[in-house]
């Protein structure tokens, strides 16, 4: 019995209620404006009389509410809270970091792991994506992570199991020699208009514990703001330390 005395799932529908009462949810689930137990009987091919016994059990534990019309059935709270939870568990360790650093900035933030032919995205800032990705992945000196990059020159392997873009653009050699020497200079990599005329973006990079770049944390702004963009450099450099200890294999892989 549970603590209300209502008794468990198991023990109100038994072993074949309880799949007829997953089958329901299934169907509810499929129709987010709502679905009759009538409709469902005739989805399910169960006798009208067992699915409105079944409906009304869940409705009652929660697991479905009655639209407000009284016009058919709806997932409850009970559904949506599992659906959380399960989400949360699904959800990569970066994100706490990523949202953590997209907050205290306000301004678009990206995280992109390095191979040896170019750049993965592991997470594009939902809320301002990249204004060029294509550029962004074929032309190493259009973005602050592309000149990262250049200048670390990784040799990690191509990620498996990720759609993969490699530089189509090779850049000339005074270019290259112009931004080693402006990230000597910095410490980090900027780059206005590569993208969009209309902003500009820095990067830091994101080592292994041998020191090697593995990643960059590249943060995105309109050039009216720019000028004031590297006083974020701190919460993005904490970022990409917190970033270092969730790499796992290859770089692609933050948790």
């Amino acid at each position: 019995m549970s603590a209300d005395g209502s008794g468990t799932s198991s023990s109100r529908f038994g072993e074949k209620g309880l799949g007829l009462a997953l089958e329901v949810l299934e169907q509810v689930a499929g129709h987010h404006d709502g679905i009759t137990a009538a409709e469902i009987a005739r989805a399910v091919g169960a006798p009208r009389a067992t699915v409105y016994r079944t409906v009304n059990a869940l409705v009652r534990d929660g697991y479905l509410v009655r639209r407000p019309d009284f016009s058919g059935f709806l997932l409850g709270a009970r559904v949506l809270e599992l659906a959380a939870i399960v989400d949360a568990h699904r959800r990569p360790a970066h994100r706490d970091v990523l949202d953590e650093v997209r907050s205290a900035t306000g301004e678009a933030v990206h995280l992109v792991a390095f191979h040896r032919s170019g750049l993965a995205i592991v997470d594009e800032d939902p809320a301002q994506p990249l204004s060029d990705r294509a550029t962004f992945l074929s032309d190493p000196t259009r973005s602050a992570p592309g000149h990262v990059w250049l200048v670390e020159q990784p040799n990690l392997p191509e990620p498996a199991g990720v759609a993969v873009e490699r530089w189509r653009v090779t850049p000339p050699s005074e270019v290259v020699s112009a931004i080693h020497a402006a990230y000597a200079a910095r410490g980090y990599a900027e780059q206005v208009g590569g993208l969009s005329a209309g902003r500009g973006c820095l990067a830091v990079s994101i080592t292994d514990d041998d020191g090697h770049a593995i990643g960059a944390l590249t943060l995105s702004t309109p050039v009216s703001r720019f000028s004031l963009a590297a006083r974020h450099l701190g919460a993005l450099r904490d970022a990409a330390r917190s970033l270092r200890t969730l790499a796992q294999g290859h770089p692609v892989s933050f948790s």
